[in-house]
Formats: C-alpha cells, structure tokens, sequence
C-alpha cells in the first residue's frame, strides 16, 4: 500500500472509529432534553440542539431546532425567532412541527420578543406510581390501590406513611371487595372512589379523612365499568364515565348529597377518553375520535374544541379556567398544547408548550399552580431474533419490528407463510383508545394499519389460509370473547362470546382452519367453526396451552401445589391420556410463554426474564441464548429459525412541573 493509500485508510478507520463511539442522535436528543428540563441548563442544552439539527434526520433536526429556539426564549436571546424561521422555511414536509414553529412566532409578537418571566422547572415526585394513583388538592398525599395487600390506601408523599382507608379483606378472610380509580374533594377532606364489590356490582363510593366508614353514593346493575374523573370545585357533584353493559357510554354528574345521576351526553361506542370539569363548574372538556370536545353542564352548548388529523386527547382546565391543556401527537411525538376559552368557546389556535413529553399523561393542577403528571416508562415493544435450532444460539440479536410507534407493540404473530408480522398497537398511554392491528411486511419493510372496532385486543393466531386473524377482546356492546378479524377489510365477526362466563384465556387454530381449541373457564374445548358444535378435550383447570404445528398434540401445564411446583404435559389428543414432560419448582413459569418450536421437536417458554426450551421426546432441558426482561409471547417462524416475541415490563413515575404556563394563568393558579 502506497503512503496516500494508508493515509487514507487510517482517516477512514478514525472516522469510524469516531462514528463507533458517537452517540446516536436520538441519545443526544434526549440527553438534550434531559439538559433542559430536569438540569435547566439551557446552554448545554442549545449546543446538543444546534448539533443535531444539523443532522440528516429531518424529524429530528425540526425538532431539535423547535427545541432550540425554546432554549433562546429562556436564555432571553434574539435566536429564538431565527430558529423558528429556519424550521418552517426548511422543513415543510413536518407540518405538526411547523404549525409549532408559527404559533411559537406569533405568541413571540404579541409579546414584544420577550421570552415567558421565570424558569420552567420538572422533577421526578414518585419513582413508583401506581396504577389509578390520585392526588390531593395540595399535592401532599396520593389515594390509590395497594397491589401488595388489596387496600385503597392513603400515601403521604412527604413523609411516606401509609394508611388503610377501604379493606380488601374482612377480618375472617372473605373478600369485600377491590378499588381501581379515586378522585379528592376540593377542601382535601373526602375522597370518591370505585369499588367492585362482593357481588361483582360496581359503586361509587365516599370516604372520609376522619376515620368515618365509607358510604355507597351510586350503585347501577347495569354498569360495566365505571370512572370517576373530577370534583367540582363547590364539592356539590363528581363527574364520572358510566360504561354500560349496552355498549354505550355516559357522561354524568352524580351529586354528593343524594346521590342522583345527571346524564350530560351519551354516546355510542366506544366512549368518550377521561373528561375534565371547569373550575367554575360550568362545562366539560372531553375527548373522542381523537378531538377535543366542550360541552355544557346546562343547557346544550357543545363545540369542537380541538379538530386535527392528528391524535389530540386528555384535555384538563387550567385552574384559571379560560384555558384548556391536551396532549397531541401532531408534531410526531406526544406534546403538551394549550387553547384559550371564553364563554365556552374556542379562542385562537392551540399553543405549544411543550413537546417531546412522551408517554404520559395529566393528574392535576395543584394549589400554588403546579401541574402533575404521570409518566409511563413500561417496556413494552415486539422484537425479532434468529436461533440457531440446532443449538439454540443468536445468530441475529433481538431487534424491533418496527421503528413506527416505538414502545407501543405487542403481540405478535406471524403469517402461515412468513412473508407477514401481525401485532397490537396502542398508539396512547395506557392503551387508551382503540388499539391497532399492524401488518408488517417482512419481506419489503411495508407496514399496514388495521382499525378492528374492538378493545382489549390480544393474542393473535392467524388462521391456516392466511386470510384473518382469530383475536379475543371486546366488541362494541363491550362483551368478551373470540373474535375473527378479516385482514383485507378489518371487519370483526364474533366466533366465541364469553358471556357471563368470563375470559378465554388462550386459543389455537387447528391447521385445517375447521377447528378451534380454547379455554374458558375449567378446561380445553374444541369448536367446529362450521357447525358451532363443541366437545371437552381436557378437563383439567389450566388456562393455557399451545397446539402442536400438526395439530396432534396439547401441551397443558398444570399446578402441583403440593409438591409446590409446575407440570408440563403432552396431552395426545387421538389418545386423551396425558404425558409429563418437565416439572419445575415455580408455579407460574409456563404461562409467560409455552410455545412449539416450526417442526414439532421443542417446547419453548420464558423463566426470569430468560427463554428456555424442552425437548419433547426425552425432556432435555436447555436455557437458550436470549433474555430480556419481561420476556412474552414467543411465535416462531416457519422456517424454524426466526422467532417474533415481546417484552413488557410495566412502571410509571408521578412528575411536577412549576411555571410553564404563561404569566398570567400562574398568577391566578397561586392566589388560588
């Protein structure tokens, strides 16, 4: 090699070198925002951004430079506007990020240039949010449902004391029943919250801070679900969600002195998202179909608040109560926007006060103007692998299946020839709304869209001839069961419903697509799809199984808790007598994930976060080269080698935020 040619080759290695250990512009974008938001170190943060604007990501770089001028406004400098310019001029092909950069511009204009008075500031409240957590007026303490023991509990977040407010169990061990969702009176006194009662009845209930025994406020046979929203701010009514057994819901004030219900609207399925009460009592602000409505408590004034193409969702008042925050996903990820109200009217154009905010959403405004919110940091994601079947080794690491929606996939399938990737996604946190059936194309990296009217949609099974696809879920009248989704049109049939005989837990496709096994209750059962006719092939009180790819066999686990552990079994289903196969000292491990390997030879299923697998003719047991937390749902490839899986851990955090709303709605929220 002559001197110019190793010069270059030394440049070239260098470089990549450098490249190797660069971070990816994604990490600096975060790190960034992590700058800016948590540290306030605005100047650390508007190099990152200036950086990565310069980048070949064009959503980024808008974003970034968005971002860049929010960091000039802070820091009180003129580049702000230059920043927003840039954005629109350049960037034309992200509109949601554009319209941002012009309200930014106009907002600048009427204000002179001056950027907003005092320092946005967030931080971390609660490491550990529990599901349904909700807050007293004053920030202090947090109502929720204890997972450990079963109690609605009161958790003093200062000093993190905790007290029992409903038991979960009487004193002789029968269960009285479970809470999920709470709501604290204006003065901080007294808290509503749901209860499932003994009778499987829900009721809307009211606790006292003084010790008092709770009181049933509202009862209905016909409700299927029920969530209590807010409080009026005279302590007179609690606005709730009323999910009826009709398919339809409500939305209602029920009046905390007797108890009456007064329906505001009704609605066809699905409902309306988590509705939100103006201070002065006068209108609700709620969401559906991905807008954002307002509708009067008298009368029968109702506008569109917020109309897009784009998802806008979870409206809450300001404590001002002229203005309205939502979260939207216009600019390509989910910010926080603001609109101005007057006498129940829209007022201008929706502001943006900031994006990138993830997945989260509002819980409330507490006294002295601080906003605080919940954030999801739930793993949740499908992703690819390839095993060599001979020894069980990676021979491609696990990656994503998809780049679109990152963090909101599960539960893969793959099509009978492998040329498709079906799974579920939830576009909002906390898989609100209607979930989504994604197709990927393996082959070409195409992905299709599918919009099943159908909630809870899980555990896919693609049928034999390639042309649906059996799922359970809800349908629109909110009832459980098997339902078959047509992957041409979406359209729903139902195959199996529940009924009052709760869910079906797990289900397989016979390969000649005539047949159907699935569970319900005790047992496995064996559906002709052409007659309806069904007949008991296993008696036993499993949940799950896995058909064999040639439909011969069952494998079913089963507890043994007197030798404390759990029995895998071959069920031969032209034989009907049972084979153990494996037993492990852990009671639960085969329901995360029991699989057949392509040809029949291996059963597959998760322990620890670790995926294992047995040999079905002499039970050899081999740990596999692949964990991940919260490993699930393992479907293997035809060809025997790639294997579809997803991995889902849940947490949440509890966050505040102190002045980032415009001056004057701050200093109304403190002298509140």
């Amino acid at each position: 090699m002559n001197r110019l040619g190793l010069l270059l080759w030394v440049l070239l290695v260098g470089a990549g070198v450098l490249a190797a250990q660069s971070p990816p512009p994604e990490r600096l974008f975060q790190d960034a925002i992590h700058l800016m938001e948590t540290k306030g170190d605005y100047p650390a943060a508007l190099r990152l951004f200036e950086q990565i604007a310069k980048g070949s990501d064009r959503n980024l770089a808008a974003r970034s430079l968005l971002y860049a001028g929010l960091c000039y406004e802070k820091l009180g400098k003129l580049g702000a506007r230059n920043a927003y310019e840039r954005l629109i001029r350049d960037f034309a092909d992200q509109p949601g990020l554009t319209t941002a950069a012009r309200a930014r511009l106009a907002a600048l204009t009427a204000a002179g240039g001056s950027p907003p008075s005092g320092t946005m500031a967030a931080h971390r409240v609660l490491a550990d949010f529990p599901a349904f957590g909700a807050l007293s007026p004053d920030g202090q303490r947090l109502s929720y449902f204890d997972w450990g023991t079963g109690d609605f509990s009161l958790l003093d977040l200062e000093n993190k004391q905790k007290r029992r407010l409903a038991r979960n169990l009487s004193r002789d061990g029968a269960w009285l029943g479970e809470a999920y969702g709470s709501v604290h009176s204006p003065d901080g006194k007294q808290i509503a919250y749901v209860w499932w009662n003994a009778q499987n009845m829900l009721e809307l209930r009211v606790v006292g801070l003084d010790a008092t025994e709770p009181r049933v406020l509202y009862r209905n046979a016909d409700l299927r679900h029920l969530d209590v929203a807010d409080w009026s701010f005279d302590g007179r009514f609690i606005l709730c969600t009323f999910h009826l057994s009709t398919g339809k819901s409500q939305i209602a004030l029920v009046s905390v002195g007797n108890g009456a219900a007064q329906i505001l609207k009704t609605f066809e399925w699905p409902g309306p998202g988590k509705p939100s009460l103006s201070p002065d009592g006068r209108y609700v602000a709620y969401d559906f179909g991905g807008d954002v409505f307002l509708l009067a408590v008298r009368g029968t004034h109702e506008v569109v608040l917020v109309e897009n193409p784009a998802n806008d969702f979870n409206p809450i008042w300001a404590p001002e109560g002229n203005r309205i925050l939502f979260t939207s996903d216009r600019t390509g990820s989910l910010g926080i926007w603001v609109l101005s109200v007057a006498d129940g009217n829209p007022q201008g154009a929706p502001e943006l006060l900031r994006a990138d905010m993830g997945k989260t959403w509002p819980v409330r405004f507490a006294r002295g103007g601080s906003y605080f919110y919940g954030v999801q940091t739930t793993m949740q994601d499908v992703y690819v692998a390839e095993l060599d079947p001979a020894t069980g080794k990676l021979v491609a690491p696990p990656s994503q299946a998809s780049r679109r929606l990152v963090g909101a996939n599960s539960w893969p399938e793959w099509s009978p020839d492998g040329k498709l990737l079906a799974f579920v996604t939830n576009r909002s946190p906390g898989g609100q709304g209607l979930p989504v059936l994604s197709i990927l194309s393996v082959e070409i990296g195409t992905q299709e869209d599918l919009h099943p009217r159908m909630t809870n949609l899980q555990r896919l099974r693609w049928s034999p001839d390639g042309r649906s696809i059996l799922a359970s879920g809800r349908d629109e009248k909110d009832r459980r069961g098997l339902y078959r989704i047509d992957v041409q049109t979406g359209d729903v049939s139902p195959v199996v419903r529940s009924g009052g005989m709760g869910v079906v837990w797990q289900f397989a496709w016979a390969p000649d697509g005539r047949t159907i096994y699935y569970t319900m209750g005790a047992g496995i059962v064996a559906r002709d799809l052409g007659t309806g006719q069904e007949r008991q092939v296993q008696t036993g009180a499993s949940k799950h199984f896995a058909l064999s790819p040639d439909g011969r066999f069952l494998a079913v686990p089963r507890e043994d808790p007197s030798a404390k552990s759990a029995v895998l079994e071959i069920f031969a289903l032209d034989a009907g007598q049972p084979r153990e196969l494996l037993r492990v000292p852990d009671i639960s491990v085969f329901y995360k994930v029991l699989s057949w390997s392509a040809d029949g030879r291996f059963l597959f299923f998760s322990k620890d976060g670790k995926l294992w697998r047995v040999a079905v003719e002499d039970s050899v047991l081999e740990e596999l080269d692949l964990a991940m937390k919260g490993l699930l749902q393992v479907r293997v490839h035809p060809d025997g080698r790639r294997i579809a899986f997803f991995a889902w851990d849940f947490g949440a955090e509890l966050w505040s935020m102190e002045r980032f709303l415009p001056v004057g709605a701050r200093e109304i929220a403190v002298q509140r």
